[in-house]
């Protein structure tokens, strides 16, 4: 969507001013503002809807460890030390949001993820990953069809031929999570309803312009993910939307909905959890369209959802209803970390934090808590990319 040039001449109230400017009410952005609260910082947040609109509000609510590849592969792309401190990032988000209180929320539940494979190669890689991640530290467990989970319909299936568990995982309803970190500012004005269509540098600072509202601050910090390149060009090389897609199901007998693991499958490309009130949570199948899905238009894919239904019939049942289906789009860095880092021509006063390729809940707290330190001290970013999308020291 566009802001025309009539939109962006109406009238508005007097400027704000703020030390920061943060733009989008997701998980990053709503935890960002609480790490300048906690710094005695002034913080305005805009957004263009409502907070959890974006994505932040339409995954399938994983609370998860790592990514939904497993650990061998990520060691294969990443290499031995950055796939172990992802790992170990993701843990310390969990344990930061579980100190906040998600723990508490009605839809939150302990719930150990399991990687799934159907055959090989995956199976192989799920052990070799089991070894790697004991070495370094990491609760692993393995599951086979013998042993596993023998009440649960996805083993029943008879599909999966072993499982990688993370036993200290959880889920949650992401929009509770959205207004858990909102209830946690005590001072911080959340603009709803404003999108923002311009960042103009000045002397000292920078000024936020959106639809309803102007800001002046020293500092902003860009928390869009998958739409950083309307604001920040420069973003569009290194940030890549793609739309993910779920449906929710109710199966005619309860006991199908009993799953006693948050599922990824066929290495992280289809994903199923227990739902609320009975029902089933069906993402992914991404792949099965994936030049269609690499897009930023909202919207359903009739071959994606056919395709999910295709793994509800295999792994669950063939007698449901399906009572939901949408989709949000997701932000994917190049190598599938995060991305913090300034913006050129900014003099350091505009950031963006980012890239979070599908995986906000698990890694996007902390991230954001880090963007906001490497801003505004000069530390350098944990996650810095250059423009050719290579990391610093690589």
């Amino acid at each position: 969507m566009t802001v025309s040039l009539w939109q962006r001449l109406e009238p508005r109230p007097m400027p704000a001013h703020a030390d920061v400017a943060i733009i989008g009410a997701g998980i990053t952005g709503l935890s960002a503002a609480m790490e300048c609260e906690a710094r005695g910082l002034r913080a305005i947040v805009v957004e263009q809807d409502f907070p959890g609109s974006k994505a932040s509000g339409r995954n399938a609510g994983y609370l998860m460890r790592g990514a939904a590849d497993n650990y061998a592969a990520a060691v294969r792309d990443l290499g031995r030390d950055r796939a172990r401190f992802l790992w170990k990032w993701t843990e310390d988000n969990l344990r930061a949001l579980r100190a906040l209180g998600v723990g508490t929320l009605p839809g939150s539940a302990d719930r150990p993820s399991c990687l799934a494979a159907l055959g090989e190669p995956e199976a192989g890689e799920l052990e070799r990953s089991a070894e790697l991640m004991r070495v370094d530290g990491f609760k692993v467990e393995l599951i086979r069809p013998d042993a596993g989970a023998p009440d649960d319909p996805i083993w029943r299936s008879g599909r999966p031929v072993l499982g990688l568990v993370n036993p200290d995982d959880a889920v949650c309803s992401p929009i509770e999570l959205v207004g858990l970190l909102r209830s946690k500012l005590s001072g911080t004005p959340v603009l709803t309803a404003s999108r923002v269509f311009a960042i103009e540098h000045g002397p000292s600072g920078v000024t936020v312009r959106s639809r309803a509202h102007t800001v002046h601050a020293a500092h902003a910090l860009v928390c869009t993910n998958a739409y950083a390149r309307e604001l920040l060009p420069e973003m569009a090389g290194l940030v890549t939307p793609n739309r993910g897609q779920m449906l929710a199901l109710r199966p005619d007998n309860p006991a199908h909905a009993d799953l006693a693991f948050a599922y990824y499958l066929n290495h992280g490309s289809e994903y199923l959890r227990a739902g609320p009130h009975g029902t089933v949570i069906i993402g992914g199948s991404r792949k099965h369209r994936e030049a269609e899905e690499r897009t930023d238009a909202e919207g359903l894919n009739p071959a994606v959802q056919d395709r999910l239904e295709h793994w509800a019939r295999e792994l669950i049942t063939d007698r449901y209803a399906v009572t939901a289906r949408w989709s949000g789009i997701m932000g994917f860095s190049p190598d599938g970390m995060p991305i913090v880092r300034a913006c050129d021509g900014a003099d350091g006063r505009v950031w963006f934090c980012g890239g979070l390729t599908g995986h906000g809940m698990s890694m996007g707290h902390l991230t954001a808590r880090h963007a906001v330190a490497a801003m505004l001290d000069g530390t350098p970013s944990l996650f810095g990319l250059h423009p050719d999308g290579s990391r610093p020291g690589v």
